[in-house]
């Protein structure tokens, strides 16, 4: 049990946001549901009526260093501390590679990549305060897997890869832990529709992954795996080691 753990999920209102903090909250930890759609506040007051701990919704722009830093400052008002982080906000244009404008490209690295830098950024100087702190930010299966049309998607995700292993070495021994983890072929409300049904023949165990079972792995990286750091975990189905 989580109780008296505050956790952080970006990109929260729905979908792989939305099941992480539902499976925070069912572990009893105080949970802050961010994102930039006001929706985030109804998404968190449902969970607030379901789960005892203390849960709010703050919306939030990752792409904006004023907004993260002010959402922040309110969360350690509210909450008087921040253990788990998540930084899920994200989205991608998927299209051929040379189909790809310059626009949905630095659209792409922009929210993904960039967003997840200014999140971590300001996350870990809140971290080195306090003295304690874990991210978890969300990658992609694309980055091991690629079934095409993820050019600019993929330069992110394995831009966040990549971040999470140098942030991982930089704060260590700062009682800081970073890892990713990388979802399989989840449907949610953002990527329902014929690309994911394309995919899934390739897919050992047959099925889509829900957003309830790879919510249960960012639990368990961002708050048990203790001696774990700079990893990024796969939960896909068994993709990232054979097609069948």
């Amino acid at each position: 049990m989580l109780k008296d753990k505050v956790a952080v999920v970006t990109g929260a209102a729905q979908g792989i946001g939305f099941a992480i903090s539902e499976a925070f909250a069912k572990q009893g930890a105080d949970v802050a549901l961010t994102d930039y759609n006001p929706k985030v506040s109804d998404a968190a007051a449902g969970l607030a009526a379901k789960y005892p701990g203390k849960i709010k919704g703050l919306v939030l722009n990752v792409m904006d260093n004023d907004s993260i830093q002010s959402g922040l400052d309110q969360i350690m008002t509210d909450f008087g501390r921040i253990d788990y982080v998540v930084n899920n906000a994200g989205g991608g244009v998927l299209k051929p590679f040379a189909e790809l404008s310059d626009k949905d490209f630095d659209d792409t690295i922009n929210l993904d990549l960039r967003g997840t830098f200014k999140c971590m950024r300001a996350e870990i100087k809140v971290f080195l305060k306090q003295g304690f702190g874990s991210i978890v930010n969300t990658g992609a299966l694309g980055s091991i897997y690629n079934p095409g049309g993820m050019g600019a998607y993929n330069a992110a995700k394995n831009g966040i890869m990549g971040m999470t292993q140098a942030a991982a070495v930089d704060y260590a021994d700062k009682n800081i832990r970073v890892n990713c983890v990388a979802p399989g072929l989840t449907k949610t409300p953002l990527n329902e529709g014929g690309f994911l049904d394309k995919i899934l023949p390739t897919v050992p165990m047959k099925r889509y992954e829900t957003a309830d079972e790879v919510a249960k792995v960012f639990v368990f990286v961002a708050s048990e795996a203790t001696f774990m750091t700079g990893q990024t975990i796969l939960s896909d189905g068994g993709v990232s080691v054979g097609l069948k």
